[in-house]
């Protein structure tokens, strides 16, 4: 049984929180992360210390609190993508979310961007027993601007060729005072599905609706986040068995022959969704394979295992 006690990980700290990282959007797929750890590892498992930070590189600069040896910094919110070369000599491993290459670098490797607990929290629901359709609610950036054209009127038109006004609305968003003339619900482009934008990040469903929402999707939507294609969407649709429409995503571990559906242009999304619902036993062989990949290879388990693999191949 894994523990839900933040607290009883005494060698774990974060650079903001300290003791308090049980917080993080992030704590349960952690807890489940070190719980795995420390049964792979046993006693050696103390003999680590675990860093946690949560920075974007653009905006902070990166000065972690405690170095060495013997620490692990699990580095998850630097939607920039960099990899830190200058920070691998002053750590035993470094896992880094938004890897954007295909390889991992020294002692430096991919890690999952872990997904919220109210979501990882969930069982998820069958297949067979799963009523809607499609499933996107978030808000609306400008890395989503070809993907929200999709559901106007006008969306099939150039970029360029679109009305001045609708092309300054759009790049606004929904978060602003002109932005709020779009319009924001697309749900009927398909039976029983929720396609909705926001005006702002956590401005949709509550956490807990959100994830009821998304276990109870055939199909969910992830397109980019503001910086990155890689979104916390992804993971959470994984875990919960949904088929997932994206971008193209990194080609490393952690998607490299995944069964995300990746889309080159957003402007085939209607003929893709429309197929794949007329499809439904295509639909749920990949949802099991979905499934199936998550518990594989992106997992709290799954990750402890190739972590604790990791460090005692380095010890």
């Amino acid at each position: 049984m894994i523990s839900s006690d933040f607290r009883a990980f005494k060698n774990v700290l974060h650079e903001e929180l300290g003791t308090e990282w049980g917080k993080l959007l992030e704590a349960s797929y952690l807890v489940r992360f070190f719980e795995s750890l420390r049964q792979h590892l046993g006693e050696s498992f103390e003999q680590f210390r675990f860093l946690i930070i949560n920075k974007n590189s653009r905006w902070s600069r990166i000065d972690p609190p405690i170095r060495g040896k013997d620490v692990v910094l699990l580095w998850l919110g630097d939607e920039e993508g960099i990899i830190p070369h200058e920070l691998s000599g002053d750590f035993r491993l470094i896992l880094k979310s938004y890897w954007p290459i295909s390889e991992s670098v020294g002692n430096m490797h991919p890690f999952p961007l872990c997904g919220s607990s109210a979501v990882l929290e969930r069982d998820p629901i069958p297949f067979e027993k799963k009523r809607t359709n499609v499933f996107f609610s978030g808000n609306l950036n400008a890395n989503r601007v070809d993907f929200y054209r999709q559901f106007i009127p006008w969306g099939g038109i150039p970029a360029g060729n679109l009305p001045l006004i609708a092309r300054k609305l759009i790049a606004r968003g929904l978060g602003t005072r002109c932005g709020r003339l779009l319009p924001r619900d697309f749900s009927a482009s398909f039976p029983d599905s929720v396609i909705r934008f926001t005006g702002g990040f956590a401005q949709g469903y509550s956490p807990g609706e959100f994830a009821a929402r998304l276990a109870d999707a055939r199909i969910a939507l992830c397109p980019p986040g503001f910086t990155s294609h890689e979104t916390i969407r992804h993971f959470e649709a994984m875990s919960q068995g949904c088929v997932i429409l994206s971008s193209r995503l990194p080609t490393n571990v952690l998607y490299r022959s995944s069964p995300v559906i990746e889309i080159e242009q957003w402007s085939s999304l209607h003929w893709m969704l429309s197929d794949l619902l007329n499809q439904p036993s295509l639909l749920a062989e990949i949802s099991q394979s979905t499934y199936e990949w998550w518990n594989k290879v992106l997992s709290p388990e799954a990750m402890a295992s190739r972590t604790a693999k990791i460090l005692i191949i380095n010890q």
